[in-house]
């Protein structure tokens, strides 16, 4: 079981949308297939490989297209999967993933990065810029260099169009069988009973070629995935050293991790990452000091309770008392209901190791799980003093208010987030909470109903905006609802 919620969900990840039925076809159209290859298809020795299809330019889905399958798709994951919901680290990915982005050909702002809450280690990519990364591939990376390699990896199948090639290649099929199997692929990460119905539907149609990435696929991702890593001041060398890790990982479970599945390994592929990183590595290497914070978070999160979180960091110390086990510890203490201890601890790591934004949430999370709001809140001005445009502090500062029974104060910090984050879902709900707290019943459903659009649940979106009431509803929040309706209902009309 998860670890329990602290402070209304301001640290843990919360479980959402539980399996509930079998993806739509036409939804999953075109998705990267990153979770395992049915038993069936390996064992029947089916050709899972995929032909070259010439160069990127050639087989081009329109952008239109991809950014209605991608919101479709993500509508269904959204039911069929559970995410992680702790801001800081959704915060973090976002800002890995549009640092790594930037690197690109492609604006950043037409990715969105989210985190399924999945031990396996795997990432995906989907039409229309959505990257999925699991908690587990966090956890299993040793630096930010390696977590960054996996997601250039998935950014450099979008850029180089792999997912244009994949549908084209499906033109001996019809685009529902090959949805159907690449839907069951995603959904037996979680579900594998439904997932497998999903296979076993689309192989019996024969499209038995489109769902591994070809050689040439990864190879050209693996040598453009680096040079991304390399403009984004991160290491190249970390391809080659996650590859390793995942190959170590192998020899050990009797089944392959979930990435390995449609990105095969070979030795050869390891070392001639490596020797191409050696050419890539950029004159200076700059990596966060949140990754490993982040990580720590996510262990605890992920862990099966927070007393087996807290023997389990205090194992790993006695042979390294690294500044991110130490945090792990203090934070799993807070999970364990023990906030006076973690506080000891994450005040000598600030003694000692020097300010972070994280640590100063660690101390807020200590003081709300110890019911003094007003600590709280002292704990987050101090951190916001030195770090103003941390979301962890400023989403906990939400947290404290709404305790506090300051309900307008609130709103007027979610009101700020939701500018300057406006396709973090997580934000969005958290306005909308806000804004019930505040006894604004019309702002709350405007809230929910861009929390449901940026996740490209238009329909859902249209259906909150119905809550907006003529009546009591301001003039500017009339205005607002009745632009995003126009504009919603045009790109459904748009999309057929």
């Amino acid at each position: 079981m998860a670890a329990p919620s602290v402070s209304g969900g301001m640290m843990w990840h919360k479980r959402v949308n539980r399996v509930r039925t079998l993806l739509g076809a036409a939804a999953m159209v075109g998705v990267l297939a990153l979770s395992p290859a049915p038993a069936s298809a390996q064992q029947n020795g089916l050709d899972l490989s995929l032909p070259d299809l010439g160069t990127p330019s050639s087989q081009a889905l329109p952008a239109s297209e991809a950014a209605r399958m991608g919101q479709e798709m993500m509508r269904e994951i959204r039911q069929e999967v559970d995410l992680v919901d702790d801001p800081a680290v959704n915060a973090y990915i976002r800002d890995l993933g549009s640092r790594i982005a930037a690197a690109t050909d492609t604006p950043a702002a037409a990715y969105r990065f989210f985190v399924v809450d999945d031990p396996r280690i795997n990432a995906f990519a989907m039409p229309g810029g959505y990257i999925g990364v699991h908690s587990g591939l966090i956890t299993a990376s040793r630096n930010e260099s390696e977590l960054g390699a996996v997601i250039a990896h998935e950014l450099s199948h979008v850029t180089q169009r792999h997912i244009a090639r994949r549908i084209a290649a499906a033109e001996q099929t019809s685009l529902r069988t090959a949805a159907m199997v690449l839907a069951g692929l995603v959904i037996g990460s979680q579900s594998p009973q439904a997932g497998m119905a999903a296979v076993t539907t689309g192989m019996a149609s024969g499209i038995d070629s489109q769902l591994a990435y070809s050689r040439d696929h990864e190879r050209e991702a693996d040598r453009t995935g680096m040079r991304i890593l390399a403009r984004a001041n991160l290491d190249p060398t970390g391809m080659a050293d996650f590859f390793e890790v995942l190959q170590a990982d192998n020899r050990y479970r009797s089944r392959a991790p979930a990435f390995l599945s449609t990105h095969p390994l070979t030795r050869a592929r390891i070392a001639d990452t490596r020797s191409m990183a050696r050419d890539m590595k950029p004159e200076s290497v700059f990596e966060s000091p949140d990754f490993a914070y982040v990580r720590a978070r996510v262990q605890v999160a992920t862990a099966s309770s927070p007393e087996d979180a807290v023997e389990d960091f205090r194992a790993r110390l006695e042979a390294d008392a690294s500044p991110a086990l130490r945090y792990g510890l203090a934070i799993a203490l807070i999970a364990d209901d023990r906030p006076d201890a973690a506080v000891d601890r994450l005040e000598t790591l600030l003694d000692s190791e020097g300010a972070h934004d994280l640590l100063h949430v660690g101390l807020a999370e200590a003081a709300l799980a110890d019911d003094r709001i007003d600590q709280a809140l002292a704990r987050i001005e101090d951190g916001l003093s030195l770090f103003p445009e941390s979301t962890g502090l400023r989403v906990g500062r939400v947290e404290a208010l709404l305790q506090a029974d300051r309900a307008q104060d609130a709103l007027a910090t979610t009101r700020d987030l939701t500018h300057q984050q406006p396709n973090a879902p997580g934000i969005w709900a958290l306005h909308a909470r806000a804004a019930s707290a505040a006894d604004d019943p019309n702002e709350s459903a405007l809230a929910m109903a861009h929390h449901y659009a940026v996740q490209g649940d238009l329909q859902a979106g249209l259906s909150q905006l119905r809550r907006v009431s003529e009546i009591s509803a301001t003039p500017q929040q009339l205005a607002r609802a009745d632009a995003l309706r126009s504009r919603w209902e045009e790109r459904l009309t748009t999309a057929g």
